[in-house]
């Protein structure tokens, strides 16, 4: 007994100094492109653990309860609002929206390309801001919910990290001060795939409309340092599914959500997992940001500690 718990006290150790060396590696250490600006204090958080249950040595939480800027993470918690809308009689997902010109705005998404004056769907608008990340869709849903019964959803359910600051994207007039931005935490982000898994949040047949969305997002970083391939799993032949959320600004990598290890087995065993970073000097948006791979192989590194037990341990590719 005294060496299993002495192996497990050296896991958890060996993973903490896994993400140690993430969190100086986010911030530019040893990085000859990013040497000029390497930031001491940037930051990595993560929470991660079994969704199906599991003792409190299978999880992993690293900076769990403090606030990161949320960028596009913080749309999970519309997506909940405009559910619990919905499932209160107040909307349809068939209801139709219009977009106009002035509702478009910059950054990721696809509606700010289109022609205006035609109606979208609630589930489309839904859809377009997880899968594409679409912030225009996301404005459409703030101004239709309001940011303060977005805010009370979020409280109602204990998210106590998270707030919506409102709409994103929106020009501001210059003499306005600093902008606060959205925040979130790796655990309020955790907490919320847990339970909408587990059908906590919402009745059955809005709770598999949820999954579906995230099961499609097409920017996740949660794959990258795994044996991942997207369309792979979107066409049914991949033994690694993810369904999350990620999200972006300068400096900010975020993606949460559920990865499936095993999904063509008898077995398959689900994981949640929450990755939050802030500080990075790599201000680009590229496909190799820094702040991106780091999310990747926190992601592979804390899913190879809680799987290590079982088959799952096959399916990662050493970030």
């Amino acid at each position: 007994m005294t060496g299993s718990v002495s192996g497990t006290q050296d896991v958890a150790r060996s993973v903490t100094e896994e993400l140690d060396a993430l969190e100086l590696a986010l911030g530019g250490a040893n990085n000859t492109r990013f040497a000029s600006a390497a930031n001491e204090d940037a930051r990595l958080g993560v929470v991660a653990f079994p969704l199906e249950g599991g003792d409190a040595d299978k999880r992993v939480n690293r900076r769990a309860d403090e606030p990161f800027t949320a960028a596009s993470t913080i749309k999970v918690y519309v997506l909940q609002a405009l559910l619990e809308s919905v499932a209160a009689g107040r909307h349809g997902l068939h209801d139709p929206v219009e977009l106009a010109a002035e509702d478009q705005v910059t950054g990721s998404g696809v509606l700010k390309t289109l022609v205006t004056g035609r109606a979208y769907t609630l589930l489309d608008i839904a859809t377009l801001m997880i899968v594409v990340s679409d912030n225009t869709a996301t404005n459409l849903l703030v101004e239709l919910l309001g940011t303060e019964r977005i805010n009370g959803v979020i409280q109602a359910h204990g998210w106590s990290g998270t707030h919506l600051r409102g709409k994103l994207q929106v020009k501001r007039a210059p003499d306005s001060g600093p902008v606060t931005p959205s925040r979130t935490t790796p655990r309020d982000l955790a907490d919320y795939f847990a339970r909408l898994w587990r059908g906590e949040l919402l009745p059955v047949d809005l709770t598999e409309v949820a999954k579906r969305i995230y099961s499609a997002q097409q920017f996740t970083e949660l794959g990258r340092a795994l044996d991942y391939d997207q369309y792979s799993a979107e066409v049914g032949d991949s033994d690694v599914l993810i369904a999350s959320k990620s999200g972006s600004v300068r400096g900010v990598r975020n993606d949460a959500g559920v990865v499936t290890l095993d999904a063509l087995t008898e077995r398959p065993s689900r994981f949640v997992v929450a990755v939050m970073t802030d500080g990075c000097p790599d201000l680009r948006f590229h496909p190799e940001n820094l702040g991106a791979r780091v999310v990747g192989k926190a992601a592979a590194t804390v899913l190879r500690r809680l799987s290590r037990e079982g088959p799952s341990a096959r399916t990662f590719t050493r970030p």
